[in-house]
């Protein structure tokens, strides 16, 4: 009977420590380093993809202020913009409104690589024994069309924009840590920067 009792004490240490051991694993696959950093253009996965259809974009927006920010007649239109996001395969359509209902939807085409930016902004933050949190940004470049109030800084020429979605976490990247988007539309008229806030399910 002791042996037996022995036996399955022996039997249950080992699974605990096997549990123990399994656990530190899989978080420590998650864990930073001090100092690392991330930066590479890849394929735009499904898995990327997927992560940022879990992203929402709250319903306000800002018009970025600065006198390279206006390159068209913007006097009306801004700071604040109320925004509502439609999305299909193809593309992520910006529809913004304004507080007189002047509107600009910007129609942007989903591109076939992402930009990732990755670092330990090595700042006084504790790690909580898992590593640094990284500030994260994902860019996504590509063509975009506009109608209404930003059409003029579109129309005419090969504009690019770009989309970046930005926020901290570790190694296991999910869609919550994304907390803010910036819009940045380089058009033939000149620059312009959108930006808000992002909210997920995961959240």
């Amino acid at each position: 009977m002791r042996r037996h009792l022995h036996t399955l004490v022996g039997l249950v240490s080992v699974l605990m420590t096997l549990w123990f051991a399994t656990d530190a694993a899989l978080a420590c696959a998650c864990c930073t380093n001090r100092g690392g950093r991330y930066v590479a253009v890849e394929t735009l996965s499904p898995h990327r993809l997927d992560m940022m259809e879990q992203m929402t974009f709250a319903d306000e927006a800002f018009v970025a202020q600065g006198a390279a920010d206006h390159p068209i007649d913007l006097k009306d239109f801004g700071p604040t913009l109320q925004l509502a996001v439609r999305r299909t395969k193809t593309e992520i359509v910006f529809a913004f409104r304004d507080e007189a209902d002047r509107t600009s939807d910007v129609a942007f085409a989903v591109p076939d690589t992402i930009s990732i930016f990755e670092v330990d902004p090595r700042g006084p933050e504790p790690d909580a024994g898992l590593g640094p949190a990284f500030y994260k940004e994902w860019q996504l470049s590509g063509a975009a069309t506009a109608t209404g109030v930003l059409r003029p800084l579109i129309e005419g020429g090969d504009p690019k924009v770009t989309l970046i979605v930005h926020g901290r976490g570790r190694g296991c990247t999910e869609a919550s840590e994304f907390t803010e988007w910036t819009l940045m539309i380089d058009g033939p008229a000149g620059r312009l920067t959108l930006y808000g806030a992002l909210t997920s399910a995961a959240r």
